[in-house]
């Protein structure tokens, strides 16, 4: 598998993850906050979706990228939406530009704003839990995950 392909596996992980861990949530969920200063998970799903927006603009700095209110299932369109603009752009455009200097790779948006983005896809499903309704246990290395196929 050469690099764009692996990056769209991470992808259509990322959105594997993302599903299972808001699926059949309660309404309740999004705006439980534990104590201490974190995020609730429609935050969390926002934040997930600028860093989208970053990946987009690293392949095409002009580009129109959806920004959704911080609602639920605007926040979840607006997911499916981003991802796949970055999984098209993966597939075939060039990066472009750097960062404070650092040039632009698929490793450096893995490694930044793809990995943060699964990070906070952890968090989501540690929100679940203790909201009072956890996720059913899965082995994700069993999950049928296809690059380009990002099902709801």
């Amino acid at each position: 598998m050469d690099d764009r392909q692996t990056i769209r596996h991470f992808l259509a992980t990322l959105n594997y993850r993302l599903r299972g861990a808001v699926r059949g949530a309660p309404d309740t969920f999004y705006t439980y906050l534990p104590s201490g200063d974190c995020r609730n998970a429609v935050e969390l799903l926002h934040h997930i979706n600028d860093l989208l927006r970053f990946v987009v603009r690293a392949f095409d700095k002009g580009s129109m990228v959806p920004v959704s209110p911080r609602e639920p299932q605007a926040e979840l369109d607006t997911f499916a939406k981003l991802l796949k603009l970055v999984d098209d752009h993966v597939g075939k455009t060039e990066l472009r530009g750097d960062v404070n200097g650092r040039q632009l790779t698929l490793e450096v948006l893995l490694q930044g704003p793809l990995a943060d983005a699964m990070t906070h896809v952890g968090q989501l499903a540690m929100l679940r839990r203790q909201s009072g309704s956890p996720i059913d246990y899965q082995n994700f290395m069993l999950a049928d995950i296809k690059p380009g196929e990002f099902p709801e």
